[in-house]
């Protein structure tokens, strides 16, 4: 058995036997799989042969592997964060600000605000933490959002309608019909036909719509 690491031994023939699996060899000819899960896990490897998951806890965490095996948690923290990684184990939080803000990854763990104003703007995230205006244009007008953010015009027409927005941007014609015939309201755009028979048909709003439509028997 060869008890140095040096000189001819690192060689294709010395690199079979395990004293020569060390790092002086693995500038040379024993960046083979036989040292990989030893003291060849190491940069100079990385290019070629030891790419393999036995490395990646160490020194091949590096761009050069993360497509081939290192898309794996324990290079996720480091050079991994890819977009080739993000379809695999990297759909993770330490990621997420990088380059994972992706459809992959929305439905796991990066529903967060840091993915909000990208790809993440989808219905698996409004309920946790994308409802917010970015996302209300989109896929997040939706009832879940209509008590936060999302009661703006641009969704009144779709879900928010209702009493949580009425007091804010959706008083406007399209929400009369249905819940935004209220005090609130009555006193701007819901004055009209479809709210005199109920609550726009007091003192305070009776007055002011005399001369427009609620000026009728029901409501005089």
């Amino acid at each position: 058995m060869v008890n140095s690491c040096s000189g001819s031994v690192c060689s294709d023939q010395g690199c079979g036997q395990e004293t020569c699996c060390c790092p002086s060899c693995c500038g040379s000819s024993c960046c083979r799989p036989t040292c990989c899960i030893s003291s060849c896990c190491r940069p100079i490897c990385c290019q070629t042969t030891c790419c393999r998951p036995s490395c990646c806890g160490s020194s091949c965490c590096r761009p050069s592997c993360c497509g081939s095996c290192c898309c794996r948690p324990t290079c996720c923290v480091t050079s991994c964060c890819r977009p080739s990684c993000c379809g695999s184990s990297c759909c993770r939080p330490s990621c997420c600000g990088s380059c994972c803000c992706r459809p992959s990854c929305c439905v796991t763990s990066c529903c967060r605000p840091s993915c909000c104003g990208s790809s993440c703007c989808r219905p698996s995230c409004c309920g946790s933490c994308c409802c917010r205006p970015t996302c209300c244009v989109t896929s997040c007008c939706r009832p879940s959002c209509c008590g936060s953010s999302c009661c703006r015009p641009s969704c009144c027409g779709s879900c928010c309608c209702r009493p949580t927005c009425c007091v804010t941007s959706c008083c406007r014609p399209s929400c009369c019909g249905s819940c935004c015939c209220r005090p609130t309201c009555c006193k701007t755009t819901c004055c009209r036909p479809t709210c005199c028979q109920t609550t726009c048909c007091q003192t305070t709003c009776c007055r002011p719509c005399c001369v427009s439509s609620c000026c009728q028997p029901s409501c005089c």
